[in-house]
């Protein structure tokens, strides 16, 4: 760092106080930099990383806000390019990345930076945080890369262990060590999610995943259609999908299914397969990713899409397609993405811009679309909101062979926080999902303005409780993160295998 950059910085330092809004710091860092001669203006994370420990938390300072607005921060990690058991005539072969990703991707260049070794990447990314003003107490962890749990065993745990070193701040013995380690860990993983296909899913698999504290699968759905499943060798149809789904939520696990519409399909035919996917029992995802159908080099579909016999949706379409979608999301769904990470110079067609979900919002504003899935109501993402005007309800519904509760808390139309609960088939009653919104509140701490720490959790634990008693259960289980282990420990539970769990 030269001497004028290190002065330029103190400057901003001393003059921070005195700062009372972004328009006021952006003007700040723009004055500094003239005033010591910089070309460039100094960057809000030099002077975040300037300041001493205990005048971090000024929230002027913290850069990419959405990455812990909705109450955790979330952290992606990828898998080396190793081979995957799928045939997908649409995916990218596995040479800079896992397959599916084509290696230019956010995290799969973090990923080759630090050679796809896991602690690594989990570091590489605390200190990116940290230094956007971030404080990563509690992460959301997804690991991408396929399909995880075809890698070789070894390989699973060495990388799985990798992602616990991180956090955890040292080098453990054994991913079990690591897993406990992490229960009272600086930076506690709340939430870990791995992508998986429906025909390697099972009982044994589900399994493993719990032992490394998995809370989450992603599920390839792709299509309804089983000729088009067949078309592109996807390798199962919608039945395994739905047995998939079935027993991930009968081991309390959250489903996210992954939609591609355009995957030889129409408007009128992406649609009514859209809203099957929530009217049908059978599927019903907690969440739901939405990957319009990319043409992308180095695949079976770009030589049929060169031939002439295969065409995309264009971001016009495909944002004219998914607002139409829209019209079928229930309350208790969230959409967690719309349209892939991959680069546009990386696509030869498709949707050929980056900003296709800004695209949906303003097509459904356009329509009078009232979007009302999670995302577009967590108090995260909604203007003020006034906590005393709170209220508890719960909506009820079937799915996959057992019968769901959503519990949430919401003022007006902005949802504080929810929790899922679900009595499976065989009469067993569990939590899968307890979530509070809003500004990340670190671990014992309090703010006035946030949403976290402020009882909520307590009253939605509670009510889940109490319906559970109404329905007969003797028992609650939860599907912890292994980072909220202490929590739930707090509020009467005790471990049971890979569960929470409490006599009612």
């Amino acid at each position: 760092m030269t001497l004028a950059k290190a002065q330029a910085i103190q400057y901003c330092v001393e003059q921070l106080p005195s700062i009372s809004s972004k328009r006021e710091l952006e003007q700040l860092r723009k004055k500094a930099s003239k005033k010591f001669g910089l070309t460039e203006p100094v960057k809000t994370s030099d002077v975040f990383l300037a300041l001493p420990e205990s005048q971090r938390s000024n929230p002027l300072l913290q850069t990419r806000r959405v990455k812990s607005a909705s109450g955790v921060t979330v952290i992606a990690v990828m898998t080396a390019p190793l081979a995957c058991p799928g045939k997908c005539i649409f995916c990218p072969p596995a040479v800079l990345a896992a397959k599916s990703y084509t290696g230019f991707e956010p995290a799969a260049l973090r990923a080759r930076q630090n050679n796809y070794d896991s602690r690594l990447q989990v570091l590489h990314r605390l200190r990116q945080l940290t230094a956007q003003g971030h404080a990563p107490e509690k992460c959301d962890v997804i690991v991408m890369g396929g399909t995880f749990n075809s890698l070789p065993l070894k390989y699973q745990d060495e990388f799985v262990k990798g992602i616990y070193d991180g956090f955890n701040g040292f080098i453990s013995e054994s991913v079990q060590e690591a897993v406990r380690a992490n229960e009272t860990a600086p930076h506690r993983v709340v939430a870990l999610t791995f992508e998986t296909r429906p025909d390697w899913i099972d009982e044994l698999q589900l399994n493993h995943f719990l032992d490394f504290g998995a809370t989450r699968i992603e599920i390839g759905l792709q299509s309804l259609d089983d000729a088009v499943l067949e078309k592109v060798k996807r390798g199962h149809d919608s039945a395994e999908t739905a047995r998939a789904t079935r027993e991930c939520k009968e081991k309390f696990f959250k489903v996210c299914h992954h939609f591609m519409p355009g995957l030889f399909s129409n408007k009128e035919k992406d649609v009514k397969m859209f809203k099957e996917i929530f009217s049908n029992p059978a599927y019903r995802p907690d969440m739901i990713k939405i990957y319009p159908c990319l043409v992308i080099p180095n695949t079976p579909l770009y030589d049929l899409w060169e031939k002439g016999e295969f065409t995309p949706y264009t971001a016009k379409e495909a944002a004219d397609v998914i607002s139409e979608c829209m019209k079928h999301v229930p309350k208790y769904c969230r959409i967690m993405r719309i349209n892939r990470d991959i680069p546009t110079s990386k696509i030869a067609a498709g949707v050929e811009h980056s900003n296709l979900r800004q695209m949906v919002d303003d097509d459904c504003k356009k329509k009078g679309i009232q979007l009302k899935d999670i995302r577009a109501r967590e108090v995260g993402f909604t203007e003020k909101v006034d906590y005393s005007k709170a209220k508890l309800s719960v909506l009820e519904y079937d799915a996959s062979g057992g019968k769901e509760f959503f519990i949430s808390i919401d003022s007006g139309e902005a949802l504080i926080g929810f929790c899922r609960m679900r009595l499976t088939s065989d009469g067993r009653t569990g939590i899968r999902e307890l979530r509070v919104f809003g500004s990340q509140v670190n671990i014992g701490d309090h703010s006035e303005k946030a949403a976290q720490h402020k009882s909520f959790g307590k009253q939605l634990l509670s009510k889940a409780e109490s319906l559970a008693k109404e329905n007969n259960s003797k028992k609650m289980f939860v599907i912890s993160g292994v980072g909220v282990r202490e929590y739930y420990a707090k509020q009467g539970y005790s471990r049971e295998g890979n569960y929470m769990t409490k006599k009612l």
